[in-house]
């Protein structure tokens, strides 16, 4: 699907509020990979590994918000029984104070491979640079 823009819109810098989609994807990689009435897919600006994707719903509601997740979620899914990837990351920075720069709803998934990071030392805990890390399990 080609990407058009839907309205006029100031672009904004980063940690600015943002009031619009079309706002949001200033900051976005060049053109989405993808993209259907609810949301767009794009290649991360700043990936942490290959295949690094930002999934963007393109309004600020829950619904549109929750279908965009979900199919981010199955796609990944997709890719573990494609053998493509090992597993994933997903989720959202939600708030300044948790790391959003960009001040709209986006979701991030992230490819993980085998032994792409040492066991135990990968997962989701270590997005809270403060917090305890010791190996529980």
């Amino acid at each position: 699907m080609k990407h058009e823009m839907s309205q006029k819109f100031t672009p904004k810098n980063l940690r600015q509020p943002i009031s619009c989609y079309e706002e949001a994807t200033w900051h976005a990689n060049g053109l989405p990979k993808w993209e259907n009435e609810v949301y767009s897919v794009w290649d991360d600006l700043f990936p942490v590994t290959p295949g690094h994707l930002l999934w963007i719903p393109k309004k600020n509601t829950v619904p549109y918000v929750r279908v965009t997740y979900g199919e981010a979620y199955d796609y990944g899914l997709q890719q573990v029984e494609q053998e493509e990837w090992s597993g994933f990351n997903i989720g959202q920075n939600i708030g300044k104070a948790a790391g959003q720069t960009v001040l709209w709803p986006h979701i991030h998934l992230i490819p993980r491979h085998k032994d792409d990071c040492p066991a135990g030392r990968n997962g989701i805990r270590l997005s809270y640079p403060n917090g305890d890390h010791k190996e529980y399990y």
